[in-house]
Formats: C-alpha cells, sequence, structure tokens
C-alpha cells in the first residue's frame, strides 16, 4: 500500500514538473503567458470554496456532464445489448445489423451533429442523441458477436440436458460473452464520453464541462480549460482502472480466464 502511495505520488510530482518545465518552454519561445501548476492549483482552491465559472458553480458543471453521459449510456446500454443478443441469434439479422452497426462505428460522434439538430433542435436532447449513437455501436457489435460465437453443439448439449431458459442464460450464455460484454461497455462508455465533450461545446449546453472549454476559448481563461480537462481525464482514469479494470478481472476469475 505504500509502495503503490509512493509511486502514485512521484508520478504525480513528475508531471508537475514536465508541465512546470514545458509551460516555460512555451513561455521562452511564444512569449506567451502559460498556465503553471501552481497557478491551476490554486484556481481549484478558489473553485472548491464557492468561485463561480460563468456563473455556475464547478460541481454543477461537472455533475450535469456525468448525468448527461450516464443516461445516453443507459439508453446506448439497453439498445445495444437487447438488439445484440437478437440478432446474436438470428444469422441474417446479425448480418444485416453488423454492417450497419458497423457502418455507424465508422461516423465520428460530431457527424451526428446535423442529424440531432433536425431531430431534436439545439439542447439537451440533442447531446443525449449524439452520446447514444456513438457509444451504441461497440456494445452491439462485442454483444451479438460474442452470442454467434458460441457453437452450436453447446445449445444441442443444454437441450438435450433439459436445461431451463433461466439455467442456459446464466450457466452458458452469460459466461461465454460476460467479458466481450464488458470490452463492448468499456468501449461504449469511453466514446460516450468523447462525445458528450464535442457535443456540449456544439450544441447548445450552458452547463457542462465540454461549455467552460470553449467559453474558456473565448475569455482567455485557460485555468478553467485545464482544470476541466483535468476532470475530464479523471473521470476516464476512474472508469477505466478503478471500474472495468477491477469488474473484468472479478468476471475473468469467475468465468475461469483469470
Amino acid at each position: 500500500m505504500l509502495k503503490s502511495t509512493a509511486w502514485a505520488l512521484g508520478g504525480f510530482g513528475a508531471f508537475l514538473l514536465c508541465w512546470w518545465l514545458f509551460g516555460l518552454s512555451v513561455e521562452a519561445v511564444r512569449h506567451i503567458p502559460f498556465p503553471m501548476p501552481k497557478d491551476v492549483l490554486m484556481r481549484v482552491y478558489l473553485l472548491f470554496q464557492g468561485e463561480s465559472i460563468y456563473d455556475t458553480s464547478l460541481f454543477s458543471h461537472f455533475m450535469m456532464s456525468l448525468k448527461r453521459w450516464m443516461i445516453a449510456y443507459c439508453i446506448a446500454t439497453f439498445c445495444g445489448i437487447v438488439l445484440g443478443v437478437l440478432c446474436g441469434f438470428f444469422e441474417k439479422a446479425y448480418k444485416v445489423g453488423l454492417h450497419v452497426s458497423t457502418v455507424l462505428q465508422m461516423m465520428p460522434g460530431l457527424a451526428w451533429i446535423p442529424f440531432a439538430m433536425i431531430l431534436f433542435g439545439i439542447g439537451e436532447r440533442a447531446t443525449l442523441f449524439m452520446i447514444a449513437m456513438s457509444a451504441f455501436p461497440p456494445i452491439f457489435i462485442h454483444t451479438a458477436s460474442a452470442l454467434r460465437s458460441i457453437s452450436p453443439q453447446t445449445f444441442l448439449m443444454a437441450k438435450m440436458m433439459n436445461l431451463s431458459s433461466r439455467r442456459l442464460f446464466f450457466t452458458i450464455i452469460m459466461p461465454s460473452i460476460a467479458l466481450s460484454l464488458l470490452t463492448g461497455l468499456r468501449l461504449g462508455l469511453a466514446i460516450g464520453w468523447r462525445v458528450l465533450i464535442a457535443a456540449e461545446m456544439v450544441v447548445g449546453s450552458s452547463v457542462g464541462l465540454g461549455y467552460t472549454i470553449i467559453q474558456s476559448r473565448w475569455s482567455l481563461d485557460f485555468e478553467v480549460a485545464f482544470i476541466s480537462i483535468g476532470l475530464i481525464c479523471l473521470v476516464g482514469i476512474v472508469a477505466e482502472k478503478w471500474v472495468f479494470g477491477v469488474l473484468e478481472q472479478k468476471v475473468a476469475k469467475r468465468v475461469g480466464n483469470g
């Protein structure tokens, strides 16, 4: 525990040192002020003391982004798993669904802006639509592909053993698709988070981390931009390492792959 803490503190110190040296280099070459670690950390302290960002607290910006992200991600997860399961059991539906979802996956998140504005105008629903459409393809593809990878002999054996639908689902289907499903969920979550920030910059959100970044460009308040970017990275680390990383290890042990 102490060793890991020491490594974490050492890594953070090295990061601050690199940041400071990079800032000095930018100032020397470009002759413009660069947000230094001391200034940004002091601004973080002031924000936690109640200073607002564009008439809204940092906490409200952060929580609004999380709320949008989770609502849209839950919609994408539900649709991806349900449609993935349906297409996984029917070959023709799988082929059509795979082609469609592959095309959708190739579309950049910002390419959904015209569709979102036509369908929902500018505002909250347009943002949710962009996130859900971007997060849906990897969840669907990994769910359907994992089901298709289960051999027909496995289902035949289950039928010969007179397994109920419930036991079939929990003893055969779920262990077979669990790791692939987690991969799809992880990818969908990461893609949705990136698209959320971009959507908040474009489609009319007045609160959120993406909004603070785009506004900081106009107000030249780059300390706020750095703080928002730091929170975005922090959410990504927590989701990747402390949520999906731990969950994947537990599932791998449970299904015998760990």
